[in-house]
Order: C-alpha cells, then sequence, then structure tokens
C-alpha cells in the first residue's frame, strides 16, 4: 500500500512537471512557409525567399501592465536605432497584444522587422518575423493570418 501511493505521488509528480515544461502557445507556419527546429518553447518557420518567422515564450519576472510593457519596448527599440513604421492592431487568442513593424538599415538598404507581444499567465508570448523591406512586405498578410491564428494555453 506505500509502495503503491509513493508510486501514485511521483507520478503526479511527472505529470505536473511535463505539463508545466510545454509551451503556453500553439503556433503554425504562415503560408507557404517550412517550419523547423521545433523545440517545445520556440516555434521557427522560413519562406523560400528568407522571410523569417519565430514564436518564442519567456518567464515574465514581473506582473507589470500592458501599458507598462508597450512603453518599454518602445524605449528599447528606440535605443536600438530601429524606427517605428507601423503600430499594429492585433490580438492573439482574443487578447490584445503590443505589436509594431520597426525599420532598419543594413548594407544592402532596408529590412523590416514585425514585433508582437502578449502577456500568458507568468509568461510573455513573443512573435517576431524578419525579412528585407520588399520581401517582408510581400509576406505580412500571410505572417499577420499565423499570427491570428495562435493559441494561448
Amino acid at each position: 500500500m506505500l509502495y503503491t501511493n509513493a508510486k501514485i505521488k511521483i507520478g503526479l509528480i511527472l505529470i505536473i512537471g511535463l505539463l508545466s515544461s510545454c509551451a503556453s502557445f500553439k503556433a503554425s507556419a504562415p503560408n507557404n512557409f517550412a517550419a523547423y527546429d521545433d523545440d517545445n518553447k520556440k516555434f521557427r518557420a522560413i519562406s523560400s525567399d528568407g522571410v523569417l518567422y519565430r514564436v518564442s515564450e519567456y518567464k515574465q519576472k514581473s506582473e507589470a501592465s500592458v501599458d507598462f510593457w508597450r512603453e518599454a519596448f518602445l524605449l528599447k527599440m528606440r535605443n536600438s536605432n530601429y524606427k517605428q513604421e507601423e503600430e499594429l492592431n492585433i490580438s492573439i487568442n482574443g487578447k490584445p497584444t503590443i505589436a509594431y513593424i520597426f525599420s532598419f538599415a543594413t548594407n544592402l538598404g532596408s529590412d523590416l522587422y514585425l514585433v508582437a507581444a502578449v502577456p500568458a499567465k507568468n509568461k510573455m508570448i513573443v512573435v517576431e518575423a524578419s525579412a528585407e523591406s520588399d520581401k517582408f512586405n510581400a509576406r505580412k498578410a500571410d505572417i499577420l493570418e499565423a499570427i491570428g491564428k495562435i493559441t494561448l494555453n
């Protein structure tokens, strides 16, 4: 009897451990993108012309408001020499999402970088997409559609 109770407790601990290590989101690749290197806490995909798409989760160490994260994020991007091109009005799983497109200069011209973030329990789900401006713009609708399909657990 004692042995059986110990096995049940160990089994419950293992199940809780597995559940807590699973990603807090489910994502799929945008149309005409191929997923690669899915490691349970990051989802990555790439298009044939080199547009990158990634969904990641990060532990949120403080429970600040979305407005705080928006301001902190914009300050960080400005201080990193990114130029804000567009503020996106999107949601992930019905939750309002901080979302922007930035540009940054490269040796060959200009690239675009989309970043979106939404708090989910004690984690922050972050979506990123980046490419040369023309390639990014050609894939933008597919990227936004894929973001709209992300579900939070």
